[in-house]
């Protein structure tokens, strides 16, 4: 028996938080954690560590767009889904090019939800249908934008990688852990939208990626 995904939800609207809540549960989720600003999202998500957590774009303290770039940063460990609404097309875009994977409209179907979801752990973008075809022609030049935004260390791992070091190997190199060496690979796979490592190699090999 498959353990249920796990799910950490974060609105300010506590009537929005609770139906989404018996909704996820309903569905076979495991809630494992619930917020009603940015600042309590990201330290909910980095306590419970959970496959996907869903942000509401627009909350106190801390909107969902900064703390997707907090959680995106400190941690590859979770997905991310974005709830927006339909005039919310910055965001959206900006989040394509952080790596979330989710973007569902507010006041969509519930069913959209739980496919963003699905769709985040399989490493899958969903795109909410309620959202015009202008933009949704936008987003795959925001993603590809993301896949140029590579910080130097994610570089240098993919670069070794490509190389055929191991993850000891890599970790003895850049003076770093193992976990940290795995954390970075999975960010990769997740901004790259790339699913194995022959796919990072094949893409360190086309973009040119080297030591020089």
């Amino acid at each position: 028996m498959h353990r249920p995904i796990r799910v950490v939800i974060a609105d300010d609207e506590a009537l929005v938080l609770e139906g989404m809540r018996a909704l996820l549960e309903r569905s076979g989720f495991a809630v494992v954690g619930v917020a009603r600003d940015g600042d309590e999202a990201v330290r909910v998500a980095q306590v419970t560590r959970p496959d996907v957590v869903v942000l509401d774009v627009v909350m106190p303290k801390r909107n969902g767009l900064d703390a997707a770039r907090v959680l995106l940063t400190a941690s590859a460990t979770s997905a991310l889904v974005l709830m927006t609404g339909r005039a919310d097309h910055g965001f959206v875009l900006e989040g394509m090019t952080l790596g979330v994977h989710g973007f569902v409209e507010k006041g969509g179907a519930a069913a959209e939800l739980v496919a963003a979801i699905q769709a985040a752990v399989r490493g899958v973008t969903y795109i909410s249908p309620g959202y015009d075809a202008v933009m949704r022609s936008a987003l795959p030049a925001a993603r590809a934008a993301g896949r140029r935004a590579l910080s130097p260390r994610e570089r240098e791992v993919l670069l070794l990688i490509a190389e055929g070091k191991t993850t000891r190997e890599i970790a003895a190199a850049l003076g770093i852990t193992r976990k940290t060496v795995e954390t970075h690979r999975t960010r990769l796979m997740r901004k790259l939208d790339l699913h194995d490592i022959a796919g990072l190699v094949r893409y360190a090999v086309r973009e040119q990626i080297t030591g020089a």
